[in-house]
């Protein structure tokens, strides 16, 4: 697997809100990104406390399904681009991240109401001009591009990320917080996926689909597109809202086509590796954006399949699913270690782990848990910023 966090490239944060109005600064930062030959990471900082260790929230799923297009768009470009979403403070957050790459530069957006003397009293631009470790570039925004709506558009995500195939996934079983927008009907909906101005007819409909959720009935799956990591509801808003109504943390049935970049090598690998691996293991909940991901946890579910004594890698895989992935997963989000890995997710670290853990044993000859293995990963990772911040003049 490559990694690409320890690559002595330049790096340019560029720090985004989700409004349309904060894209201005992307033809910026391609412009810089050229000239420095850097590659770009885009930031978006939620509010403290909204990575939740155990899931998903539709805050930090609106946040990547975005990103995800932006970076689509600039790898498009013929440029390296990696997302990267934090939550804190904003100033304090953009600060740290700028650290931690190194950042050769950062990019911000300008207040478009304010003078300029008063975008640099007590604003997020003088917290952060006051304490960055590098330049500051500002960019002064348009302000037609407006702020957007409160779902996200697939046609405005899709255009943005540009030319796209669609490939039909099929029936699957889709986290509703990670449903972000709809294909048809943005401007109709508030961010409950309800319509602003409901008829007697559509509240009838809403209300009985509601009940049949609360009742345990089997509903129709929805009609779900899939672009990056968000998912943009065809068909079944009613069902989407019921569900998301009743339990944020549900899932729910849903038939899928996915629409990958055409300017996305990186996107088309990691697409195929995860057929294989999907298509070996039945496992179709793990996402990674690294290509070289899928076969290295395939490995580990044969391992375990062989420690188990499993005849059947299917049976194995949706066992150690339970028992292995999910566990990682919610101690990798719990010690935030994807900051450390912009782009990457949960899967993509624990493929790292795993890598590490082979290194560790070749070196020492000890054979690690998983689970001991990722603790040992992370304090090394903390001891590597401590060494490297007491260098840092």
């Amino acid at each position: 697997m490559r990694d690409s966090s320890n690559s002595e490239s330049a790096r340019i944060l560029v720090p985004l809100t989700l409004a349309p109005i904060s894209e201005s600064k992307l033809p910026v930062a391609e412009e810089q990104a050229r000239a420095l030959d850097a590659e770009l990471i885009l930031l978006h900082v939620l509010p403290p406390g909204t990575l939740d260790p155990d899931t998903v929230t539709p805050a930090e799923a609106a946040a990547r399904a975005f990103l995800d297009t932006a970076v689509a768009r600039l790898r498009r470009a013929g440029l390296r681009a990696r997302q990267l979403i934090r939550d804190g403070p904003i100033a304090e957050t953009i600060v740290e991240v700028a650290r931690s790459l190194p950042a050769r530069l950062i990019i911000l957006g300008m207040n478009v109401r304010a003078t300029l003397p008063s975008i640099l009293r007590g604003s997020v631009t003088d917290q952060v001009i006051r304490h960055a470790p590098c330049p500051v570039l500002l960019v002064r925004p348009d302000p037609a591009a407006g702020v957007g709506h409160p779902l996200r558009s697939f046609a405005e995500d899709a255009a943005r990320a540009g030319p796209l195939a669609p490939r039909r996934l099929g029936l699957r079983t889709v986290q509703v917080a990670r449903i972000v927008g709809s294909v048809s009907k943005v401007h109709e909906l508030g961010p409950d996926f309800r319509p602003l101005r409901p008829s007697p007819a559509e509240e009838q409909r809403y209300q009985q689909i509601r009940q049949a959720f609360l009742r345990g009935e089997p509903l129709p799956p929805v009609e779900l597109y899939k672009l990056g990591f968000g998912y943009y509801v065809l068909d079944g808003h009613h069902r989407v809202a019921a569900a998301r109504e009743l339990s944020p943390d549900a899932e729910i049935d849903a038939i899928v086509t996915e629409f990958l970049p055409l300017g996305d090598a990186e996107a088309w690998q990691a697409f195929s590796a995860r057929q294989a691996f999907e298509q070996a293991t039945g496992l179709t909940r793990i996402g990674a954006t690294q290509p070289g991901t899928y076969s290295r946890l395939e490995e580990l579910i044969e391992a375990y399949r062989r420690e188990q004594g499993l005849p059947d890698l299917r049976q194995a895989a949706r066992r150690w699913y339970g028992e292995v992935f999910l566990p990682l997963r919610r101690r990798i989000r719990e010690l935030r270690l994807m900051r450390r890995f912009p782009g990457e997710r949960p899967a993509d670290i624990i493929a790292r782990i795993a890598g590490w853990r082979r290194r560790w044993e070749e070196r020492t000859g000890e054979r690690l848990p998983l689970v001991e293995a990722l603790e040992r990963f992370a304090a090394e990772l903390d001891a590597t910023t401590d060494t490297a911040l007491e260098r840092a003049p």
